[in-house]
């Protein structure tokens, strides 16, 4: 027998493995990593902060979601630790069978009770969350009304249920309701209420006014608007008054309670029927202490502390001012992500390169996550940024943009 270590005959791999080392995305990343422009799995080496370390460099942060800058809060960090100390590291089992601590079932009473509604449901993963609530609601014949800018997330969801998916324009609630006026099956609309890439926000009352006139349940995920919209960082389903409302909430630690895993919130009774019913909550490992500890810590503190919100929509405001002031246009909203549109791909990928060798961490999205040719550039804020850092990002970005010869008229057009 040859021993693993030594070469071994050339043999042609099974055309399943052809086929996944032939995919147009790994050459993608091979040539990035080639020509030094994969601008993806940076090695961070340091807490998540305004300043981060990163690949061996003090970096300007304005691509995290700490946007309530909790993950470094020191009593958030001390919660997870105590947890730790107490609980152990892990659970090592679902919690159907044996890692269901009363620390979870504190964190579900403390967020029914933060949203105002009757039941909570905590996930491993935001992912799950999303994943399970789809999965386990829908059915073969069943419809799926998805915003077409809509997570991955649910997108999967959708599909491990094998319902008919359904498509409608990017947060325009007409569109829904010319394609599901006629429909008679069974559905559900899917929107975000602040959308992770554009940083735009969900018309949910008009949402859900098509939901009840075409008889249709609707689901706001508040993945990036929890903590961040809103008078207490409730979301877009509290400035538009819809808590009560939508069917169903789903929300991500990940954001601004600065650990990880999410939750569904709704009504005590559809709660508990998911606790029995979606397979990804059933067949997961449970949270570990420290996260759900970390998660239940930023949730009490933003409960306790709403002027944190107040302070970071100063931070947003001050950033797109200055964007304005240096003649950039970045994607209307008042949500904590500030995306402006750069143009084809390769511009998109220059663009980041260009900031990064400035000192400046971001985002770029470019297809498929954006429509081809509208590529962004995402810059996320954070309530622990200071003045002179959202000057120096919105000095940078100008300069970039005229390093590439972006302007408002050509391949380069932003949002007004």
């Amino acid at each position: 027998m040859t021993p693993p270590d030594q070469d071994t005959p050339d043999r042609p791999p099974a055309p399943i493995i052809s086929r996944l080392l032939g995919d147009p995305r790994v050459a993608q990343a091979r040539l990035g990593r080639r020509i030094g422009r994969l601008p993806y799995f940076t090695k961070v080496e340091s807490a998540t902060g305004p300043i981060t370390r990163m690949e061996g460099r003090e970096i300007l942060n304005f691509g995290s979601n700490n946007y309530l800058g909790l993950a470094n809060d020191a009593r958030v960090i001390s919660a997870a630790q105590e947890a730790a100390a107490r609980w152990g590291a892990g659970v090592t089992g679902s919690r159907l069978l044996n890692g269901n601590l009363a620390l979870h079932e504190e964190l579900e009473e403390a967020l029914r009770r933060f949203y105002g509604r009757t039941g909570a449901l905590v996930f491993s993963t935001g992912y799950g969350a999303n994943l399970g609530l789809m999965s386990v609601l829908l059915g073969r014949h069943d419809r799926a009304w998805v915003d077409e800018e809509m997570h991955a997330s649910v997108l999967d969801g959708v599909a491990l249920a094998r319902a008919n998916m359904k498509r409608f324009g990017h947060n325009d609630p007409e569109d829904l309701l010319a394609q599901a006026a006629e429909d008679t099956h069974p559905g559900i609309c899917v929107v975000e209420g602040v959308y992770s890439m554009r940083g735009d926000r969900a018309p949910l009352r008009r949402f859900l006014e098509v939901c009840r006139a075409s008889r249709l349940a609707l689901i706001v995920d508040e993945a990036h608007g929890l903590g961040t919209v809103g008078t207490r960082g409730l979301g877009t389903v509290e400035d538009e008054g819809v808590v009560q409302d939508a069917d169903f909430i789903t929300i991500t630690f990940s954001k601004s309670l600065g650990s990880c895993g999410g939750a569904i919130i709704g009504d005590a009774e559809q709660i508990e029927a998911l606790r029995f019913l979606t397979r990804p909550f059933l067949f997961t490992a449970a949270n570990t202490p420290a996260s759900v500890a970390a998660a239940l810590a930023a949730l009490r503190i933003l409960q306790a502390e709403p002027g944190l919100v107040r302070e970071l929509k100063e931070r947003v405001r001050s950033l797109r001012e200055a964007l304005h002031a240096r003649g950039l246009r970045p994607i209307p909203s008042d949500g904590p992500i500030v995306s402006v549109e750069v143009g084809a791909d390769f511009d998109t990928l220059q663009a980041w390169r260009l900031l990064w060798n400035r000192g400046i961490y971001a985002n770029p999205v470019v297809s498929p996550a954006a429509p081809a040719g509208k590529g962004l550039l995402r810059l996320s804020v954070m309530r622990t940024h200071e003045e002179q850092m959202v000057r120096t990002v919105a000095d940078a970005c100008a300069d970039v943009f005229s390093d590439l010869q972006l302007s408002h008229e050509g391949r380069g057009k932003v949002a007004s």
